[in-house]
């Protein structure tokens, strides 16, 4: 993977729908670390962070690796769980 090409996913995934928290949280860490194959094996040919992206993995959720998949679920968790707190705000 090219330097541009790394620095580009890790934007997107910080900034992009995926990863949407302004804060760093451990399950938005585990995205970078267990999904960048395999954005780079399904869906690199999209932009990162995108809408594509997001829909590419969903596409692809059965031939994700455990790790990107887990870490999916648990993003998808903690973002209910934030979006929960914030409604009683």
């Amino acid at each position: 993977m090219t330097s541009t090409k790394a620095v580009l996913l890790t934007i997107g995934l910080c900034l992009g729908p995926v990863a949407a928290y302004a804060e760093q949280s451990p399950a938005r860490e585990a995205l970078k670390q267990y999904c960048t194959g395999d954005y780079m094996d399904y869906c690199s040919a999209y932009a990162p962070g995108g809408p594509e992206v997001e829909a590419c993995f969903k596409a692809n959720m059965k031939n994700l690796s455990p790790g990107c998949s887990a870490a999916i679920t648990a993003y998808k968790q903690e973002k209910r769980a934030t979006k929960r707190v914030s409604e009683v705000r």
